[in-house]
């Protein structure tokens, strides 16, 4: 086991944070875990008090502030679930809108603004036509695990392969856009003069088992039934 003091912070009732927390547990001497709910989920003191190596951020709600970040010695890292080109919320959603036939996850630094610190890795895979926000979601959280792996795995062996890693993906750029809540919710707004090649688009771009969109009438929200 590599004696360093980790913090991972996830999410409640991941499976691949569960796994993540097994991998770390085999590799690390020393490992805190924070998983959250949703964006109400706070850290007990203990959290509150961390100080150590790394922090690694998997799909958790809490967000960095600078002097948390400076608790870390070597970094604090996030596994953000877009590619550079889509920052902030709803990325996959946004990406499917734009029609783009491919989509992947991002490793980097976390700094005190949202999805803008130094890009340590990218990894990019396919889209397929037909493929809804869950698909594509399941193919990125599957392909951030490999590359937490792969990442923390080298750490764990030098810390040195994080400047390498971050050399290697040196022509990788953030995008000047950040996509917010705002911008989402007014995705699911569908306007009743849509076309039906953008509604077709839109449709696809926003309907999960959980959330639906919906066009509002004097002021009523009547949301989308599959047939």
């Amino acid at each position: 086991m590599i004696n360093k003091k980790i913090l991972f912070m996830g999410r409640s009732k991941c499976e691949i944070s569960k796994k993540i927390i097994l991998f770390l547990k085999k590799t690390f001497n020393k490992v805190d875990i924070f998983t959250s709910k949703n964006i109400l989920t706070k850290p007990n003191k203990k959290i509150l008090s961390w100080s150590g190596d790394y922090i690694f951020c998997f799909r958790s709600f809490f967000i960095l502030k600078k002097n948390f970040i400076k608790k870390a010695k070597f970094a604090a890292i996030n596994f953000h679930p877009g590619p550079p080109k889509y920052r902030g919320i709803g990325c996959v959603n946004f990406a499917i809108l734009k029609n783009e036939r491919k989509y992947g996850c991002t490793a980097h630094l976390i700094d005190e603004n949202i999805d803008h610190g130094k890009i340590i890795n990218v990894k990019y895979f396919s889209i397929k036509k037909n493929d809804g926000v869950e698909n594509i979601l399941n193919k990125t959280y599957y392909h951030q695990y490999l590359q937490f792996i792969d990442i923390v795995g080298e750490l764990a062996k030098s810390d040195l392969s994080l400047q390498r890693f971050i050399k290697s993906s040196k022509k990788e750029k953030w995008s000047q856009k950040l996509y917010k809540r705002k911008d989402l919710n007014k995705l699911y707004d569908i306007n009743v003069r849509t076309s039906k090649k953008m509604l077709d688009l839109i449709l696809r771009a926003t309907i999960t088992k959980k959330y639906k969109p919906y066009i509002k009438v004097f002021k009523k929200k009547f949301f989308y039934c599959a047939q």
